[in-house]
């Protein structure tokens, strides 16, 4: 049995009596369903707002290297001593070697203790500018900028999820299309069908009123016409369901399904046949490797991967921060504090136990392992899929030339076979049997050209087309 429906094409007349009243349509073709599906299918559109959440996430993570300022001030409201001063800063951190560049202002006034005698300055006040490198551990990787990246990456594969998403939705357009196409096209063959057991029944009728003619001929024909009308009922229920699924992806400007009419069946397949040459399936597996989603989503968890074995191996290494200062006061007081200092100072911590690193990068190396693992593997399946998909493309291709050949063979025996029934040299059941034949091989050309645009469906998604998917250039 075939994996999609092979009764297609024609007529949403029990569906819609409206459809009488209105103007002829316009024929609805593959690019504006395409186009329909893209712009206004929920599930694109919530992929979309995903990225743009994902957006705020990874700005919230620049704000780690925002701008900021901050303030201290003290009093002493009794006592001794009467010191007090305000101590004001900007602060501009820097990914490059997790670096932080600052400039400050502090003022003072009163008497201090000899051990605050830091917070002492001329009566214009201090300015001091300065910066604070890490020389080994937060030098190439930190949490701010390890924390960065992954929103970076993250927003990479929300993007290429979106895109998994909206290849997915084109490629069930494009086959709900065809499938409505089909449809409306196997109905045509029914009701043709039927008109030709409807058409003899009045000469049939006229013969056996003039007694030429026996009638259980007549009453033989009246029963094919009751099984041909029911064959058209069936192929018009199927119709209609085509439609009802093609309205999820043909949708009203307001974003609402849209029902397809009877009137705007093409008349004809889109995208004309097109063999795929065996010589270029392994370019096309080549470039669906570049291409696939899935790939870029495990490659971002490669790098993810790759970023927590970094901040293992961080964590290793002795946190050796060189300070940078230059200060100036300025205005009246002790001349102690007279002229520019310029200050170098350095802090040191050495880790003891290094669990926390060592079981992060353990973890990190066995993360990649499998990882690599995994991309290999779902290589490996995509160059089988895009393979077979070749093949039952080629195959597909086959079965439409032969169902071709199959109608027109039919229809000649059949147009025969009524010519000598005409001339009374053929037997009655033979020429339904005859038409009956020639209405299947036209229903199983209809399978052939459904399966073949299935199979160029499932190609053009495994490939990543975007053009024909209705997605524009690559």
């Amino acid at each position: 049995m075939m994996r999609r429906t092979a009764i297609s094409a024609a007529s949403l007349v029990l569906a819609f009596a409206a459809t009488a009243q209105t103007p002829a349509a316009v024929p609805l073709n593959l690019d504006t369903v395409l186009a329909s599906s893209r712009e206004r299918y929920p599930q694109v559109l919530a992929a979309q707002e995903k990225i743009r959440a994902q957006g705020g996430k990874l700005l919230s993570s620049e704000g780690a290297f925002d701008l900021y300022a901050e303030q201290t001030s003290k009093s002493r409201l009794s006592g001794y001593y009467d010191g007090r001063y305000t101590n004001a800063k900007i602060v501009q951190p820097l990914s490059s070697f997790s670096t932080d560049v600052y400039g400050g202002y502090k003022v003072s006034g009163g008497d201090f203790p000899i051990y605050e005698d830091e917070a002492f300055t001329l009566d214009a006040g201090e300015f001091k500018v300065g910066a604070v490198f890490s020389l080994l551990r937060d030098r190439d990787i930190d949490d701010r900028r390890a924390k960065l990246r992954d929103s970076r990456l993250t927003l990479d594969q929300t993007e290429l999820d979106a895109m998994l998403t909206r290849v997915r939705v084109q490629h069930d357009a494009m086959v709900s299309y065809v499938d409505w196409v089909a449809a409306g096209e196997a109905l045509t063959v029914y009701r043709g069908l039927l008109q030709l057991a409807e058409a003899r029944d009045d000469g049939l009728d006229t013969r056996v009123q003039e007694g030429d003619l026996a009638r259980v001929y007549l009453n033989e024909n009246r029963q094919y016409i009751l099984r041909r009308r029911g064959l058209v009922v069936e192929a018009e229920r199927k119709l209609i369901a085509a439609a009802n699924k093609l309205s999820l992806y043909l949708r009203h400007a307001d974003g609402t399904p849209r029902l397809p009419q009877e009137a705007e069946l093409p008349g004809h397949w889109p995208n004309p046949p097109m063999l795929v040459d065996p010589t270029t399936v392994d370019a096309a597996i080549r470039a669906a490797l570049a291409a696939r989603p899935e790939i870029g989503v495990l490659a971002a968890d490669l790098e993810r991967e790759r970023l927590n074995l970094a901040l293992g191996r961080n964590l290793l290494k002795p946190r050796v921060d060189l300070n940078l200062e230059a200060a100036r006061d300025f205005g009246s007081g002790d001349p102690t504090r007279v002229g520019t200092d310029a200050i170098v100072r350095l802090d040191v911590v050495i880790p003891i136990e290094t669990r926390t690193a060592r079981g992060q990068i353990d973890a990190a190396q066995a993360n990649l392992s499998r990882l690599e693992l995994d991309r290999r593997l779902l290589e490996e399946r995509i160059a089988v899929e895009i393979r077979t998909l070749a093949n039952d493309l080629s195959a597909a291709y086959r079965f439409v030339e032969l169902a071709t050949q199959e109608v027109e063979q039919a229809d000649v025996l059949s147009r025969a076979e009524r010519d000598r029934f005409a001339e009374g040299a053929s037997d009655f059941f033979l020429v339904n049997l005859r038409e009956e034949a020639a209405a299947n091989t036209r229903v199983r050309e209809i399978e052939a050209h459904l399966r073949y645009l299935g199979a160029l469906a499932d190609f053009y998604a495994a490939t990543v087309q975007r053009e024909p998917l209705g997605l524009g250039a690559s």
